[in-house]
């Protein structure tokens, strides 16, 4: 895995898209080790949905906690705090697996001859196969220009690409 340049709100930005946006808050108030509660209360959420957002971190190995025991009430505290090393290997993974795709994506378009109708896309061996008319919705298939979508893949390539040293 090559070395990535990973500023903070690119890291949010990946934990967003590849586990959800709701976390996002979470990590952001992990900046230093916090108890749920006390987020939860900064969040003005829920203290249960916290700590099953910071569970669900935890079982991806994104957060950890020390659990301390009140002696007075016999309760227990939890004092969470972020896995920077942890986040980031996370990140490279997510992003080197979206690279993979996006190339594959990529030669896709770029070796393959499309058909599409309005509500599907198809190689040339289906469209064939149908007589160039979607068993779906009966509409004739037409060769696809995908122009747009090779230089779209092609960017998102680049960004990606970019975050690499």
């Amino acid at each position: 895995m090559m070395d990535m340049d990973l500023d903070e709100r690119t890291i949010l930005n990946v934990i967003s898209e590849s586990i959800g946006k709701e976390y996002v808050p979470i990590i952001e108030q992990l900046s230093k080790p916090k108890h749920d509660d006390k987020i939860a209360e900064e969040l003005n959420m829920k203290a249960t949905i916290v700590r099953t957002l910071l569970n669900d971190l935890h079982a991806k190995n994104l957060v950890e906690y020390k659990r301390t025991k009140n002696k007075k009430t016999g309760w227990y505290t939890y004092l969470w705090k972020k896995r920077d090393k942890e986040i980031r290997r996370f990140i490279k993974a997510y992003l080197e697996n979206k690279l993979n795709e996006l190339n594959r994506q990529l030669e896709i378009e770029q070796n393959d001859v499309i058909f599409a109708c309005s509500c599907s896309r198809v190689s040339l061996d289906v469209a064939m196969e149908n007589n160039f008319v979607c068993p779906h919705c009966n509409e004739k298939f037409d060769r696809l220009n995908n122009k747009k979508i090779i230089r779209k893949l092609k960017a998102e390539i680049a960004k990606i690409n970019s975050l690499y040293k």
